[in-house]
């Protein structure tokens, strides 16, 4: 029995053995090329997908009320402390640390024994988060860490801490959805950009815990 065979046909080249060369080398380098374009594409949709996402955190104060009372007229004294997000992605709060003449307080109880006389109990209305770490702040919200309003008759404690606020100064560092992490101080700089979040020696919690 004859076996049919079927030839097998290559690629021939120009026969011109400098042409073959030079067309291989073009070849290699439109794959490069191609392979190139094909990775800076995808970076590129890397980043615009990060840069949909960014959150930008606005550190915050008060010192007096947003509208003036409607009996007197006049705005009443407030201390707050607050993070605005101004950014177009949810930012989500790592750790916050609050310091008092450069010396980091652990939490509300512990900022009041410095700044306003030491006592047991402080006798002063304060609204606190109670906890700020691993908080979300979408975009366009805030978060608002202690809030003290001046009273009708006259606080000693109140009138101490907001006497101290210019002494009082906070940092935050927050992350993103894709963590990417920055961290924001109150020196009129930009968020600077992390590899994480290592919390502080003494990250504060605005709340009474003396434990």
């Amino acid at each position: 029995m004859e076996h049919e065979s079927h030839p097998h046909h290559h690629p021939h080249g120009t026969g011109v053995r400098w042409l073959d060369i030079s067309l291989a080398i073009a070849a290699a380098i439109v794959s490069l090329v191609s392979l190139w374009l094909g990775l800076h594409s995808a970076h590129s949709m890397e980043k615009l997908v990060a840069a949909n996402s960014y959150p930008y955190l606005e550190l915050m104060r008060s010192i007096s009320s947003a509208a003036p009372a409607s009996e007197t007229g006049l705005f009443r004294k407030r201390v707050e402390f607050e993070m605005a997000n101004n950014g177009i992605g949810p930012a989500r709060i790592e750790w916050v640390e609050l310091t008092y003449k450069d010396k980091p307080v652990a939490n509300l109880h512990a900022l009041l024994s410095a700044c306003c006389g030491p006592a047991q109990e402080f006798n002063i209305p304060m609204n606190a988060r109670g906890n700020v770490s691993s908080a979300l702040v979408r975009p366009g919200g805030s978060l608002v860490m202690f809030t003290a309003n001046q009273t009708a008759v006259s606080n000693p404690i109140f009138d101490a801490l907001h006497r101290s606020t210019g002494d009082i100064k906070f940092s935050a560092c927050y992350c993103s959805v894709f963590d990417e992490c920055y961290i924001r101080k109150e020196d009129g700089r930009k968020p600077q950009p992390v590899e994480q979040c290592t919390p502080p020696a003494v990250p504060f919690q605005p709340n009474f815990d003396r434990s």
